[in-house]
């Protein structure tokens, strides 16, 4: 991982995540899919976490989910205290994986276990996109 001027750590883009990061960037959400047992698995894989298999291709996710469970984070890392507080969520997507998020345009008081959340785009450079997660 680097980190651009600000101190945020940013994730490096390879051959194998290429895919995942330039969807992003498109305001696409997407994953890999085994192409031998169809496990969907989040963060994209080279090898399915189910069988093993090699076999994967790319496929579009809907972007909705639930909360599972969810904190407010005081205590962040260096390049983010300008943020803080801000929270993360487990969330449940449509297609089965569970993630790790950030959720915003919401107060802690506004959040429930399984309510529902839709995925949100925030460029951070030219080449990297990050995601959210926030209300419906």
């Amino acid at each position: 991982m680097a980190a651009p001027a600000d101190g945020k750590i940013i994730p490096r883009i390879t051959a194998a995540n290429r895919p995942f990061w330039e969807a992003l960037r498109q305001r696409r959400f997407i994953t890999t899919r085994c192409g031998k047992c169809a496990a969907i698995s989040f963060p994209p894989r080279l090898l399915c976490p189910a069988c093993g298999s090699d076999e994967r291709e790319w496929v579009e996710l809907s972007g909705r989910g639930e909360i599972y469970a969810w904190t407010r984070n005081r205590i962040v890392p260096r390049g983010y205290i300008q943020e803080a507080p801000y929270l993360t969520a487990m969330v449940d997507l449509e297609e089965g994986p569970r993630l790790l998020t950030r959720i915003e345009n919401a107060a802690n008081e506004e959040l429930r276990i399984g309510q529902a959340v839709r995925i949100g785009f925030k460029p951070l450079t030219e080449e990297i996109t990050f995601f959210f997660f926030e209300p419906i």
